[in-house]
């Protein structure tokens, strides 16, 4: 904390929110009695949490505000990181996409450059996609043609993805939102006709998409489908579950034969190296 204040002017006690403990909250494990009174900690949508949260980060930015180093630093880190950035591109029917970033923007914007003497052009800029830029784009799959644009966005910050569907051409979006993406690729197959991505099966008492990453429950029996361009979610086709392992999580792929692999499952605490390895005809 020497950099927050003067050696000879110590920072004032903190004064900390109250963290309510609950007596009541208690698991019986084996026989074991095991008390959780911060558990309500875990309803991050309650007004209770909300009021707490917020008290804890106005104190903390209290903190740092009285550090005379900060401006410092930020200019530092603001010099380190203006300087053009360019991720390796790939090509598509003789179409090549990659990533760009001037320098200091928020996310890297998609570019689109038809053949090698071609000027590019932005295809997508996540940073248009919020006015606070908290939407980040998390993947994206262009089809084998090169004609559309699959991409999933990710709002503040959350694993679930949203899965929308663009026409290159003319930059025109498709009416297809895939919800309860998370842990996914998107794998077109060589017609173009769609791709195979994963997801988790929608809660049923919420028929709603996720909008940020405040659920707490546990993920379970990831499931692969095939999706169609121009339907519904509802139609999407499933390939692939495996409910005696529901921790298990899968990630198709489209190889350039035209086969559809399922590469060895991962669980989601541990990897594990298991036998399977499935290859579909596509």
């Amino acid at each position: 904390m020497g950099s927050l204040a003067a050696a000879d002017e110590p920072l004032p006690p903190l004064r900390y929110p109250p963290a309510r403990r609950d007596g009541d909250i208690v698991d019986d494990y084996h026989g074991v009695l095991v008390p959780d009174p911060y558990r309500w900690m875990e309803e991050l949508e309650s007004e209770e949490v909300k009021e707490y949260v917020g008290a804890q980060a106005a104190l903390a930015n209290a903190v740092l505000a009285t550090c005379d180093h900060r401006g410092r630093l930020r200019g530092q880190l603001t010099a380190l990181l203006d300087h053009p950035r360019y991720r390796a591109p790939f090509k598509r029917a003789g179409t090549y996409f990659y990533f760009h970033n001037p320098g200091l923007l928020p996310h890297s914007a998609l570019y689109v450059q038809h053949g090698l003497g071609g000027e590019p052009s932005v295809l997508l800029d996540p940073g248009e996609l919020s006015d606070d830029a908290t939407v980040s784009l998390s993947m994206i799959g262009v089809s084998d043609d090169g004609e559309h644009l699959a991409y999933g966005t990710s709002a503040s910050g959350s694993d679930w993805v949203t899965i929308s569907v663009m026409r290159v051409r003319d930059r025109r979006r498709l009416p297809d939102a895939l919800s309860w993406v998370k842990f996914s690729r998107i794998a077109w197959t060589s017609d173009g006709m769609g791709f195979f991505y994963s997801r988790f099966p929608a809660p049923k008492d919420d028929d709603g998409a996720p909008e940020s990453g405040i659920r707490t429950d546990v993920n379970l029996n990831h499931e692969v489908y095939y999706h169609f361009l121009g339907t519904d979610q509802s139609d999407d086709v499933m390939c692939w579950k495996d409910p005696e392992h529901p921790k298990y999580i899968y990630t198709p792929e489209v190889t350039e034969d035209g086969m559809v692999h399922l590469p060895l499952p991962t669980n989601l605490l541990l990897p594990c190296s298991s036998p399977i390895l499935l290859t579909l005809r596509g």
